[in-house]
């Protein structure tokens, strides 16, 4: 591959790219859904995840006023559920205000109806650290005791305690979780582990459950939580090589999620963050991955679609925009690939992390002179 191939080729190609209309697109699913979304509103806060993660990889969130950011924060604040002393551990972030009733009597039961969903608690920390907020009204450890009251016997993790589904996206989502609060908490990452090398295809592509087919997706959760868990020696040189080409192979343009399938402007973060944590995303055609995802860019209203010419949504515009920074396009900020979100929410998070353990410490330290004191 020339080099050539692997960057933009001139100013001119990057101006294609319509900042501006995307940032404004995301602002407008920030203040309302569209009737078409309705069914969603249960999920809002991935919604605003991509919207939110979005303007901040366009470098865009200056668009959102002081106030607004404020409400957004605090909104996700109020989808925390906290279980009380003695309850379940059902701690996390909830994906609708639905039940959130203000000062509710105990005996009108709602308790038994909130608790928190893996996908929803992941994005609902995401947004908050995009959002420069520095999650001090997270109860931490009722979050990751919720997170590891779900893991099954054989690794994987269901979405909520009331049982649901439990497969490789709801791994992703716990392990993110934990990397993201440091803490793992009584999480079995060995088990998980061992889930997810049992998940391996015959074609070195990762399924969703055992003997289900490979997919895009369901490749870069696993991989992201082997990445996010410190646990990437699991895998096998052969194995990571054979990963490896079957996830170059999805590259026909853009990428496809599975054999034989159209591509899709999400799969260029799916493939591509997956083979920017394997060290491997200079194999791929930079300029037919770009060249499809601007393919399905809406130059009138903003956004981008799965296909060209089809209606375009919050998802495949984040992961779009996403798998555009990969190809280090001007203007955009960089990704952390396994966690989804920009390497300056990151590196804000790490941040926060450093200080945490040194409040750890330093209480750690004043814990031992009380204790010497009153011996």
């Amino acid at each position: 591959m020339m080099d050539s191939d692997r960057t933009t080729s001139s100013a001119t190609e990057a101006e294609e790219i319509l900042f501006l209309k995307h940032a404004k697109y995301f602002v407008r699913f920030l203040n309302i859904l569209p009737p078409r979304l309705a069914s969603h509103d249960s999920t809002r806060v991935t919604i605003a995840f991509f919207a939110v993660s979005g303007l901040d990889v366009l470098d865009a969130l200056h668009l959102l006023s002081d106030s607004f950011k404020t409400d957004i924060i605090n909104w996700i604040y109020k989808l925390q559920v906290v279980p009380k002393p003695g309850n379940r551990p059902c701690g996390g972030i909830q994906g609708s205000s639905t039940l959130n009733i203000e000062n509710a009597p105990d005996c009108c039961g709602l308790d038994a109806y909130r608790w928190g969903h893996l996908a929803i608690t992941y994005t609902g920390i995401a947004v908050l650290v995009a959002l420069g907020d520095d999650l001090s009204r997270l109860d931490r450890r009722a979050i990751i005791d919720g997170v590891a009251a779900v893991q099954r016997e054989d690794g994987s993790f269901s979405a909520t305690i009331e049982g649901s589904e439990h497969d490789m996206r709801f791994v992703y989502c716990a392990a993110a979780i934990c990397a993201m609060l440091n803490d793992w908490g009584k999480v079995n990452k060995k088990k998980m582990a061992e889930y997810i090398m049992k998940s391996i295809r015959y074609d070195y592509g990762i399924s969703q459950h055992y003997e289900m087919e490979s997919h895009g997706g369901t490749t870069f959760c696993a991989i992201a939580a082997l990445h996010l868990s410190g646990q990437m020696g699991v895998l096998e040189p052969e194995v990571k090589a054979s990963i490896v080409r079957w996830l170059v192979f999805r590259q026909q343009d853009g990428f496809q999620g599975r054999p034989n399938k159209p591509v899709d402007t999400c799969y260029s973060f799916w493939i591509g963050a997956t083979l920017k944590i394997l060290d491997a995303f200079e194999l791929t055609s930079f300029k037919d991955n770009r060249e499809y995802v601007l393919s399905t860019q809406d130059k009138t209203v903003g956004g981008f679609s799965k296909w060209p010419g089809s209606h375009t949504d919050p998802f495949h515009t984040y992961f779009g925009i996403c798998g555009l920074s990969f190809l280090k396009e001007p203007g955009l900020q960089q990704v952390m690939p396994s966690l989804n979100i920009s390497q300056r929410a990151f590196q804000r998070l790490t941040q926060l992390h450093t200080e945490w353990e040194l409040y750890s410490n330093e209480s750690s330290v004043d814990n031992n002179d009380i204790r010497v004191n009153i011996e």
